[in-house]
Parts: structure tokens; C-alpha cells; sequence
């Protein structure tokens, strides 16, 4: 970190903490808040003076607001952009830029906007400082999703959410001339709030043409669809598989709100197009010998319905399934103290609800089990991990 970044938050720090603690100043609390996550995501002291010189000379709203910095020896934002160019000169050329950001890594809204130096808000955000259009593709909504095909085209979804789109309409027509005027074009792909995949630089490559789409009111209306291709020949961005299912289950809320006639309408303009995506995920090993021993103790009854197994496997045995009661992702142990045996629709049915109830229900029966077992090592362990 260059020591004008350090000394901007420690700086913004001191602040948060004066309007923290002095009464008269609690109403700021929010707006130091704000202004403090937003500088974290400052790299460099080049970008922190740029973001500074706007505020000099009192050309900020809240500027006399924050007069009483002076007063315990905190600089103020209208003051720091000078205090950085004296005390820190020799930084002021190290600068985060657009050819810094690195594709396939992951950035925040904030980071976007200042290194492009756009809007924070929106789909399609031009810079004419950067001579560029940023485009933004939310995957968590599924009237407005932008799909890559297999030979890595993303068609994607034109500015406007009700009615019919414009090719004329605001930055539609901003894309759609970007070759001719030698826009540069950025594209960053979104699964989660504040999160965005970074593509690189794409541009049209192909004939803009018009799809079928529910609007923001439910209306069927004619939507723009930009195809684009990345000019690095690549197709692929890897994404966590968290991200991916996060997407999903977005997606899913907004598809339950809407009526079976809604549906009906989207899935008649719904076109085939499998489309796969490269996923990166984090494999917990199972210990074999934990899980056959968790299942050979459940003797083929599933440990949460007490059913007997749905169906033997190829061997003839009970078919159960090994589920850790606090699982490996939130730091549950592989042992014999925290796995039961449970029928495939019951372990559904625990990852998809996460009930309380169900959770209380194994842990006893993981403790019928130890104490039947006489396994004193087992129940001592068995009480720290469950213990309330």
C-alpha cells in the first residue's frame, strides 16, 4: 500500500471515530461511513489525490459541515488533495488504471467507477474521461439475463426496462456506434451484489437484432440484443461455483413471484441454448472409512425420517447418504461425532431448508449412538461441538 493511501485511512479513521463518539457530530456518522468504504478501494495515492481534487476550494455540499476538523487536528476532504501533493509527491504518479485490471478477477462498484471513471450506477455506463462504455451484466435476475452461447457470443440485453427498447435510446446507440467512433467497450459479469467478474474489452460482432421479453411491469415488449465477443479470443471467465448457485437462487425468487401466465410467456420466446460455464470450487475430502462406518451404524434406517433406505445400490446394501450436522463449508470436523446416515430426500431437504428442528433432531441421535457405544473420547468432543 503507498503510505498516502495509509495515511488517507488513518485520516478517514480518526474521522469515523470523532463523529462515533461526540454527540454533536453522530448525524455525520453515515456519510464518514460511506465516504470510508469507498476510499478502501483506492490502491494508489494518484487515484486518492484525483478523487480529492474535486472537493478543494469548498465545491462540495457538505463542505462547511465538516469545518470542525480542523479542530482536532483532522484533514478535511477540501484540504487533502494539497496535503497529498505536499507530503506525498513522489506517489502522485502511481496510478490504477484500466490496463491494471486483470481479467477473471473480481472488483467492486466502486473500484470500477473510479479506475473508469463512470457512473456507479446502471447496465451501460459511459466515460467520456475514459473514452469508454462499461457494461455491466447482472446475472441475478432472469427477465433481464444476458446469455453466452457455446461459440462465445454474449447477446446481450439493450438500456431501457419497460416498453419497447430504442436503438436511439441512451447509451443503445452509444454501443451500437462504438466502432465507428472508436469506443472503447468494457465488459464485467455480476452473480452478487458488489461483485464483478472482470472480461476485458469486448466489441460487436455481429448484426444487433430484436428478441421477445417481459418488461419490468410484466408486459411482452421488443428488447436489443448487442452481440459481443472478447478481443482477447477468449470465452471463458472462471467463477466460483458459490457465485453460480447464489445467481440461481435469485433467479428462482423473482421466477416464484411471477403468475403461471408469465411464465408461460417467457418460456414460448425461451430459445434451446445449454449454455456451461467454467467453475472453480473448493473440494472437502471425505474420509471413506467415517462415512461407510456412519452408514453401517445406521443400519439401512435413515437417521432423520427413520425410514428404512429408499433402495439398495448395485452391492445390495441400504442406499444412505453421509451428511455432516455442521458441515465441512462452516468448519464442521469429518468424525464420527458429527455425520449420520440420512435417505437422499431427507438430505435434500436439510440443504434446501437448513431446519432448526431437523438439525436438533440428529444431533440427538448422534448422541444415542455415542453413548450406546460407550465412547467416553467421542461424547467429550461430541459436547464441545454442540454445546449451546
Amino acid at each position: 500500500m503507498n503510505k498516502g493511501v495509509e495515511f488517507v485511512l488513518n485520516n478517514c479513521e480518526k474521522t469515523l471515530k470523532l463523529v462515533s463518539e461526540v454527540e454533536e457530530y453522530k448525524h455525520l456518522k453515515h456519510k464518514v461511513v460511506r465516504e470510508y468504504y469507498y476510499l478502501k478501494s483506492i490502491k494508489y495515492t494518484g487515484n486518492m489525490y484525483e478523487h480529492y481534487l474535486k472537493y478543494k476550494n469548498g465545491n462540495h455540499k457538505y463542505a462547511k459541515a465538516f469545518e470542525f476538523l480542523d479542530n482536532y487536528g483532522i484533514i478535511s476532504n477540501e484540504k487533502m488533495a494539497d496535503y497529498l501533493k505536499e507530503n506525498y509527491f513522489n506517489e502522485l504518479n502511481n496510478f490504477c488504471t484500466i490496463d491494471d485490471f486483470i481479467i477473471g478477477n473480481i472488483y467492486s462498484n466502486n473500484e470500477i467507477a473510479s479506475t473508469f471513471k463512470c457512473s456507479n450506477m446502471g447496465g451501460m455506463r459511459r466515460s467520456i474521461a475514459t473514452n469508454s462504455l462499461v457494461l455491466i451484466a447482472k446475472h441475478v435476475n432472469p427477465l433481464y439475463d444476458d446469455q453466452w452461447t457455446e461459440d462465445g457470443v454474449l447477446n446481450y440485453t439493450g438500456m431501457g426496462t419497460t416498453g419497447d427498447q430504442s436503438i436511439s435510446f441512451g447509451q443503445n446507440k452509444t454501443l451500437a456506434t462504438s466502432k465507428q467512433n472508436d469506443i472503447k467497450v468494457y465488459l464485467f459479469e455480476s452473480y452478487k451484489e458488489n461483485e464483478y467478474y472482470y472480461c476485458g474489452e469486448v466489441e460487436l460482432c455481429g448484426s444487433i437484432f430484436t428478441a421477445k421479453e417481459l418488461d419490468a411491469d410484466g408486459n411482452l415488449r421488443n428488447v436489443l440484443k448487442f452481440p459481443l465477443h472478447r478481443i482477447d479470443g477468449s470465452n471463458k471467465t472462471i467463477i466460483n461455483i458459490e457465485d453460480i448457485e447464489n445467481s440461481e437462487k435469485e433467479k428462482a425468487k423473482v421466477v416464484r413471484k411471477l403468475s403461471q401466465e408469465e411464465i408461460k410467456e417467457k418460456v414460448k420466446n425461451i430459445k434451446s441454448n445449454v449454455v456451461t460455464k467454467e467453475v472453480k470450487t473448493v473440494y472437502r475430502e471425505r474420509n471413506q472409512f467415517i462415512a461407510e462406518y456412519t452408514k453401517n451404524r445406521a443400519n439401512g434406517i435413515c437417521d432423520l425420517c427413520r425410514e428404512p433406505a429408499p433402495f439398495l445400490d448395485k452391492n445390495g446394501k441400504p442406499y444412505l447418504e453421509s451428511h455432516h450436522v455442521i458441515t465441512l463449508a462452516n468448519g464442521g470436523p469429518d468424525v464420527i461425532y458429527n455425520t449420520v446416515a440420512i435417505c437422499p430426500n431427507c438430505h435434500r431437504k436439510i440443504h434446501v431448508l437448513n431446519n432448526r428442528e431437523d438439525t436438533k433432531k440428529l444431533e440427538k441421535i448422534l448422541l444415542k449412538y455415542l453413548l450406546a457405544d460407550e465412547d467416553e473420547a467421542s461424547i467429550i468432543k461430541y459436547n464441545e461441538l454442540f454445546k449451546e
